[in-house]
């Protein structure tokens, strides 16, 4: 997770280190997600974060971020993660 003032939780997979809210007052940001790759305001324009959830899953949870700027975090738990958010 970054080292950030303030984070913002994915309502898709539960990340919790996102840079910005992925939405407010109902405008997208187009931020994506490194955990599960949801761009908002794309991939959430015809699919709800449910539906994106069970995706992500059916894919075997896999870390999107190829970046070397987001690795995914040390001990990285998807299964967890989603438990943390309450999925």
């Amino acid at each position: 997770m970054p080292d950030r003032a303030e984070t913002y939780t994915c309502p898709v997979c539960g990340y919790p280190g996102l840079d910005s809210p992925p939405s407010r007052d109902g405008l997208a940001f187009w931020d994506i997600c490194p955990s599960c790759g949801t761009e908002f305001g794309n991939d959430d324009a015809n699919r709800t974060h449910e539906q994106l959830r069970e995706a992500w899953i059916a894919k075997g949870m896999p870390w999107w971020s190829t970046s070397p700027r987001d690795p995914p975090p040390e001990g990285w738990d998807p299964a967890a993660q989603l438990i943390a958010a309450g999925f």
